[in-house]
């Protein structure tokens, strides 16, 4: 189902300079010479900054001083041995990129991520040098070289720690160390090739890396209602779910609430050190909202689909962040495991269309048939702010209304109607620890990809859905 608006997603870098201290202009290049290695972008930081210093996958750092007024002032300094020029530029959200010149074709041909690229988001998401001494990313490849062998060329590039191996995706996630990104570069940086009709053009390094990706992180969505949808007109029909496999990929799953334990297929943990165990209660929320059997409330507030069985990839830490790569992993998962719909509560900044998160949606539902039903997000109400992988065109991406026809103030633009579910308070018990029941919300019952002919909110659950139209072929879930 092509989503209209999706479109605006891309949205391009503003090559405008960063606003700096007294309001003078940032250069948009500037030269770094070996010794020193330092840019000089910029004067140093005044007194009263705060600062903050972070290696890119380069080996380059960049220095951000923030003023008390929130200007900014930044340093880049080339690796060592290295001398080169940095560029900046100002991204649709204000947030800053440094892009070393040695990355910049790689860049322009896509063979390089720009979130590797966006300090603002490094540094928020945890990874400035005082934080943390690796850098996420994962690998692509273009010859499909099978699990041990990606696992077997990530071990093998210099300071790299592999991680999650993605091997229907040709990918491979990996921790690199910032104390060794620059030998770490000169194996997976893009070979610069003659253009073609004025666009940069680039070949695989010597690592035979096609595209290297920010293993950026994502976090719980949360939006969400039951009698809303139609779901009580649904199981007088005969309809309830049953017979469809519905993975949630979330927080995890408590597997002693009454109202899921019955459903529950088969759980996995794809975050490093943890089981499926849910330590936040999100994802048995989720889990609840969608398959919940109304035991704990004596059958009063029952999920959408009661007789759907339920798949469980624990993607997201105890605190609801998760990086990508462990998100793709439970992606793939839930395919194999022959899922009929995945919900992914959950999402990250979509800054550009150049997504690996809604590039997998794409590829996992054509490959397989899987409906990936996923949270459009809560930083609406402006213009193009659905959430990754919501952009997704494959994706069943659903928003959140305040009622059957007004949208939620909240909710965010650049999908249909048809995308819509209720926002109401939605009553799910999270635990048995939590005895009171919560009206926190969360996500939206997943509805089929069919538009009304009004404004009234769809009514038939996913699960319902497929339990009644099963797919024929991968071409039948969109």
């Amino acid at each position: 189902m092509q989503h209209p608006n999706r479109g605006r997603t891309t949205r391009r870098l503003m090559a405008t300079a960063l606003v700096i201290a007294v309001s003078a202009s940032l250069p948009a290049f500037a030269t770094a010479q070996a010794e020193p290695r330092t840019t000089g972008l910029t004067q140093p930081a005044a007194k009263g900054d705060t600062e903050a210093t972070v290696t890119l996958v380069t080996g380059d750092t960049v220095t951000v001083a923030t003023a008390p007024d929130g200007k900014q002032s930044v340093t880049a300094t080339a690796a060592e041995g290295t001398s080169k020029t940095f560029q900046t530029f100002s991204g649709p959200d204000e947030d800053l990129y440094v892009y070393p010149s040695d990355a910049m074709d790689g860049i322009a041909s896509g063979a390089l991520d720009t979130k590797l690229f966006n300090v603002t988001q490094l540094i928020k998401d945890g990874y400035a040098d005082a934080k943390a001494t690796e850098l996420p990313v994962i690998l692509a490849y273009g010859d499909k070289p099978g699990a041990a062998a990606l696992k077997q060329r990530t071990d093998a590039l210099p300071a790299s720690d592999a991680g999650a191996v993605l091997d229907r995706l040709d990918m491979a996630g990996s921790e690199v160390e910032k104390s060794g990104a620059g030998a770490f570069w000169k194996q997976v940086k893009p070979v610069s090739k003659p253009p073609k009709e004025g666009r940069s053009v680039t070949a695989p390094g010597a690592a035979g890396v096609t595209k290297l990706w920010y293993d950026g992180k994502a976090k719980v969505s949360l939006d969400t209602s039951v009698p809303q949808i139609g779901a009580p007109e649904a199981w007088a029909k005969g309809y309830d779910g049953k017979g469809a496999k519905v993975a949630v990929l979330d927080t995890g799953i408590d597997l002693t609430n009454a109202d899921v334990k019955d459903n529950i297929a088969v759980t996995k943990g794809f975050v490093p050190g943890l089981t499926a165990s849910d330590g936040q209660g999100h994802g048995t929320h989720v889990a609840s909202t969608i398959v919940g059997s109304g035991a704990n409330s004596g059958g009063k507030y029952k999920g959408v689909a009661p007789g759907a069985d339920l798949l469980v990839g624990k993607v997201l830490d105890n605190a609801g962040s998760g990086q990508f790569s462990w998100i793709l992993e439970g992606m793939e998962w839930a395919a194999t495991q022959g899922a009929d719909v995945v919900n992914m509560s959950l999402g990250g900044p979509a800054a550009s269309p150049d997504d690996v998160m809604t590039e997998a949606v794409d590829r996992l539902s054509a490959s397989t048939g899987t409906l990936f039903v996923v949270s459009a997000g809560n930083s609406g109400p402006g213009a193009t702010t659905i959430g990754s992988p919501g952009t997704a065109d494959s994706a069943l991406t659903v928003g959140a209304v305040d009622n059957p026809r007004d949208c939620s103030a909240s909710e965010t633009t650049g999908l249909t109607l048809a995308d819509l579910a209720p926002s109401a308070s939605q009553y799910a018990r999270t635990s048995p620890a939590n005895s009171s029941w919560t009206t926190t919300p969360s996500a939206a019952p997943p509805t089929p990809p069919t538009t009304p002919s009004n404004n009234a909110c769809p009514k038939p659950t996913t699960a319902d859905y497929r339990s009644r139209n099963p797919p024929r072929s991968p071409d039948a879930t969109t």
